[in-house]
């Protein structure tokens, strides 16, 4: 075997139901799905079998890394989640991702990626350590380590106890426990794997935790090279620099106290500026709190109630972001409907759910929740308390299905795209998210079309938080770069002017298919690498003659880091191979197609938030044939075509699908 750069060489594989462990070699996945999701997805490919659901044993768990983590290349602190999601409705191969620097730290113990299957018979948590993995009893005080029942903040505080402080923990709370399917993975004290619910995949494996310790290091093909790229790399954060070299704006401004500090993930140039806020006192329990806060959040009427919620929230191992905009808003509107009036939480206490004076159509129009409603609503979701809290435990598009006859199931209508268990996010169609306006929108539609997730924490971010802020006009507002700039950007890196012009709706439908392809793709990479969508991919910049960011940037730190010198064109196919095979997953798995692309559609057609403008299901549908026609798509039924698998390395998956029919 050829010697390895970037890649440690080892995956290592855990059999929880044979409590075996083996490793299999990273060669042979490498370069061709670079690591991280692509490696995900190949080994979906070959052993996930159609027929599994997210509960049975044979689901996989895939916490997986890539050829950058650990290095100095910025966002490389992140780790890729991916199996058969709980939190999906129905269930199927998704992916989620978590910052920090657990994935650092798997790095330097010696593997590129973690692969689960199986349950144990009696809860246990996995030690990885410096090339070694032992699979050892999760409720043993005697041994020091009985966490099962514990929180996420207990169980990391234990592991290290036990292993050392430098240890990094994933691990599930007692709502992975319980196999909640909102339950996320959870480490540290801010970064989770939220969507999905693969902190009740985790559970119901019995998996309680992986606790991580290694004294290693990556080894890069060109140390020197990776350096001054990572050195020279864009320091414009999320927003641009003014005109006339001003700093690019920061959420959250200056910390007040020394309770406060800003913190990031691994070795990142661009701090989130998430605030991490500690010792904040709680206002329902008594205790101090320390928990990140990031761009979810509940709305309370003061901070600490806030924080107190979101350290309970990260503590039970719970998806925040389904609660604040989803269950929250949706028991208020069951309220407004005659539903429901009080969460009753047994010995936790009753509360009245709170309502505004208004009809409930956005997530801007929902009611403030105190810190007492928190206080009961989040323990009740987490242990399953009663019939409410059994049921939203789930989420609420599965809740809806059991509670109040069936009722509460329209009410979905403006939050969920096609009930499929995640919330609208920068679709403009429900509220989360940031503004963006028609026709940009378009571009996340489409994307939420053909995804099998939320896609703004990879691909859609890219375009709205990186591209949209730079255009001359977009919505209200206005943007550093005139149209000449913009325009001759666009063309350059997209290969279609008209992507920054808000003139052309549906009759130009390039100008929204060609950047949502383009930065599916890209994410596909950035999920591969392991990267952050933060950082990449930049498309503009104040700091260049020309307003052009390197788009190839990526593409320089695979090849320094890696020894395989690859263009950005060539990475760029990397990326396709990647979505087309994760397509490929789900119309083998789990019988996708255009048909199930366009209820999504249909599911969108509520007015945008930003400009009350309606999704024109008539015009849509030739978008969305030519979006199909550019993936190399069959736009009658969503199935890849032969020659396109074919000429992205995939002869074999287009082979299985023609066996199956199911091929463009």
């Amino acid at each position: 075997m050829a010697e390895l750069y970037g890649w440690t060489g080892k995956i290592l594989r855990v059999d929880l139901s044979a409590r075996k462990t083996w490793t299999m070699d990273t060669a042979a996945y490498v370069p061709e799905f670079i690591g991280g999701m692509g490696i995900a997805a190949r080994i979906a490919w070959e052993e996930l079998k159609p027929g599994v659901d997210a509960f049975d044993p044979e689901n996989m768990l895939f916490i997986m890394v890539g050829p950058l983590t650990g290095t100095l290349a910025s966002g490389g602190g992140r780790v890729l989640v991916a199996g058969i999601a709980p939190q999906q409705k129905p269930s199927i191969f998704s992916r989620s991702g978590m910052g920090g620097h657990w994935g650092a730290e798997l790095k330097y113990a010696g593997f590129d990626g973690v692969v689960i299957v199986g349950k144990a018979d009696s809860p246990v948590y996995l030690w990885v350590h410096d090339g070694e993995a032992e699979i050892l009893p999760a409720n043993d005080a005697a041994k020091g380590a009985d966490i099962w029942g514990t929180g996420t903040y207990a169980t990391t505080a234990t592991l290290r106890n036990l292993y050392g402080p430098k240890t990094r923990v994933v691990s599930c709370g007692q709502a992975g426990e319980r196999s909640a399917r909102i339950a996320c993975l959870q480490t540290e004290t801010g970064n989770a794997a939220g969507q999905g619910g693969f902190g009740a995949l985790m559970g119901s494996k019995n998996l309680k935790a992986i606790a991580v310790r290694g004294t290693g290091g990556v080894r890069v093909a060109d140390p020197e090279g990776l350096m001054r790229i990572c050195l020279s790399a864009s320091r414009e954060g999320q927003s641009p620099w003014l005109p006339g070299g001003g700093g690019p704006g920061r959420r959250g401004g200056e910390a007040q106290d020394g309770s406060i500090r800003f913190h990031k993930c691994g070795f990142c140039i661009t701090p989130c500026m998430n605030r991490l806020h500690m010792g904040v006192p709680g206002e329902y329990l008594t205790g101090n709190y320390t928990a990140s806060q990031q761009c979810w959040g509940y709305k309370t009427p003061s901070l600490n109630a806030h924080i107190e919620a979101r350290a309970m929230t990260a503590d039970y191992g719970l998806n925040g972001w389904e609660i604040s905009y989803g269950i929250i808003p949706w028991l208020q509107m069951c309220k407004q409907h005659g539903l429901i009036d009080r969460i009753d939480g047994g010995p936790l206490g009753s509360v009245d759910i709170p309502v505004p004076d208004h009809e409930v159509q956005y997530n801007r129009d929902t009611a403030p929740v105190s810190a007492e409603f928190l206080g009961v609503l989040l323990p009740m979701i987490a242990f399953r308390k009663g019939e409410l809290g059994d049921a939203l435990a789930d989420g609420a598009c599965y809740a809806a299905d059991r509670l109040f006859g069936g009722q509460g199931k329209p009410l979905l209508n403006h939050i969920y795209p096609r009930h499929w268990g995640q919330t609208s996010h920068w679709n403009g169609h429900w509220g989360t998210g940031g503004n963006v306006y028609f026709p940009f929108w378009l571009v996340p539609v489409l994307q939420w079309c053909v995804d099998t997730r939320d896609p703004a924490s990879d691909a859609t971010h890219q375009f709205t938080e990186h591209v949209l802020r730079y255009f001359p006009k977009h919505g209200p507002h206005e943007g550093p770069l005139t149209m000449e700039e913009a325009r001759q950007v666009c063309e350059k890196v997209y290969g279609c002017a008209d992507v920054c012009d808000p003139t052309p709706t549906y009759d130009k439908p390039d100008a929204r298919a060609i950047p949502a392809i383009f930065h599916h793709d890209r994410a596909m990479i950035v999920e591969s690498l392991v990267l952050c969508d933060r950082e990449n991919t930049r498309v503009f910049s104040m700091l260049t003659e020309d307003k052009a960011a390197d788009t190839a940037l990526m593409s320089k730190l695979f090849s320094k880091a890696t020894g395989y010198e690859t263009s950005e064109k060539e990475l760029d196919l990397a990326g396709a191979r990647v979505f087309n095979l994760l397509r490929a997953i789900d119309i083998r798995n789990f019988g996708r197609s255009r048909r199930d692309d366009w209820a999504v559609a249909e599911s969108l057609t509520h007015p945008a938030f930003t400009d009350y403008v309606e999704l024109d299901l008539e015009q849509f549908a030739p978008m969305l044939d030519r979006y199909y026609e550019l993936r190399g798509w069959n736009p009658a039924n969503g199935y890849p075509t032969r020659a396109k698998l074919e000429s992205l390395g995939l002869k074999d998956v287009a082979d299985k699908l023609a066996k199956l029919g199911k091929l463009g």
